[in-house]
């Protein structure tokens, strides 16, 4: 083949695989769990996920004649290493009882839980026509919490058990990212001991971002040894949790024992 034909065969394939592009089908519901499709051969999309290291996600077919094939994951964090770089490709499980529901499922890495990703997932209509359908997943909350706990009472002491402070100030900065706009936070255990968390409350939500303060003085009537708080985020990927302990049996001071963000 000389290089004039060469090059026209290279052209023709070139045009002909232009036009072969799979054509995208946007998510326009932003992360929220579920979304509608307009058209292509999938109908809805919703995020099953009951933890944010395991991704699932439920496909609904538009009809009998429309399949998928592959996805692919990808962060939506611009800049640094991440930035829209590829996290995984989902395994695919048809349900028997319901041909048309397929779950996307994929374990995440560590390092994309909190990161906003989108699932790419490759199909085709009754027609043979390509789609590339666009799944939007939040990252996991977002949860930055700043606590400062100094004595405002006697300390008491006790001959045969550890002494307390009778009072203490909880200073409190609470910021939440939830990523997604039907988004529960709540305090999940705090031993008795409601500080209001959440604009005085011990839960909020729905809600995207916010966030909260508390200057509260808190009398220790039952002569609690630590301040123990624990309070959770989720939304429709995730969950974030915060933990706090603090010590009440130091004369000189209160002081931070525990201090944990772990995500789920």
């Amino acid at each position: 083949m000389n290089k004039t034909n060469a090059l026209l065969l290279a052209s023709t394939l070139f045009s002909g695989a232009s036009f072969a592009l799979a054509q995208n089908v946007a998510d326009t519901d932003g992360y929220e769990r579920s979304t509608q499709y307009s058209f292509g051969p999938v109908s809805s999309a919703a995020i099953t996920s009951e933890f944010a290291h395991q991704l699932r996600v439920d496909l609904l077919l538009r009809d009998e004649l429309s399949s998928c094939q592959f996805a692919n994951v990808y962060s939506n964090t611009g800049g640094g290493n991440n930035g829209g770089e590829h996290i995984v490709n989902p395994s695919f499980e048809i349900d028997p009882a319901t041909p048309a529901k397929i779950t996307v499922s994929a374990d995440i890495p560590e390092q994309y839980l909190t990161n906003n990703k989108t699932m790419h997932v490759n199909c085709i209509d009754g027609e043979g026509v390509d789609y590339n359908v666009l799944v939007n997943i939040p990252g996991a909350p977002i949860v930055d919490w700043q606590i400062d706990v100094v004595p405002s009472g006697e300390f008491v002491h006790q001959p045969y058990s550890y002494g307390y402070h009778s009072a203490y100030t909880v200073t409190s900065r609470l910021t939440v990212n939830n990523q997604n706009n039907q988004a529960y936070c709540s305090t999940l255990s705090n031993r008795g001991v409601e500080l209001g968390l959440f604009s005085g409350k011990e839960a909020k939500g729905p809600f995207h971002s916010d966030v909260f303060t508390v200057n509260k003085e808190v009398l220790n009537d039952t002569r609690q040894p630590v301040l123990y708080q624990i309070l959770q985020c989720e939304n429709a990927a995730g969950k974030t949790l915060a933990v706090k302990v603090f010590s009440l049996t130091n004369p000189e001071s209160i002081y931070l024992l525990e201090d944990q963000l772990i995500i789920k």
